[in-house]
């Protein structure tokens, strides 16, 4: 993902989550990272299986495929990225996010508050 950040600037996901455009969404990177890097905006919604980009070349699965008939995408596009150890999950955790990071969660004003700073704080060191 990382990669295909850099290239093209957005991100498509199955659209699972009650989000809206215009929404702010913060990318977590699973291990060995293990803490937010991402700002991103959803841009658009609804995307058909057939309208989906195709970032297979990008992937690191064996076997990387497409969304079937049946499902939409999202696209989260690139706003900010920053890279702080004041986001991994132990400092989420002791800023009000509770249990893990898996699956989509919807941060609370106090949680979001503290993402924001380290953004602001780290704001010449993103993208």
């Amino acid at each position: 993902m990382h990669e295909f950040l850099k290239d093209y600037g957005f991100v498509e996901f199955l659209q699972k989550n009650r989000v809206h455009e215009g929404d702010i969404v913060y990318l977590y990177i699973t291990r060995p990272y293990k803490r937010i890097e991402n700002k991103m905006i959803v841009e658009k919604m609804d995307i058909p299986w057939y309208d989906v980009f195709d970032c297979r070349a990008y992937s690191l699965s064996d076997s990387p495929s497409l969304p079937v008939e049946s499902e939409l995408c999202v696209r989260l596009k690139l706003l900010d990225r920053v890279i702080s150890s004041d986001l991994s999950l132990e400092h989420l955790q002791e800023h009000g996010l509770r249990g893990t990071m898996q699956g989509n969660r919807i941060a609370d004003e106090g949680l979001t508050e503290y993402i924001e700073s380290v953004f602001a704080k780290n704001n010449n060191h993103g993208t």
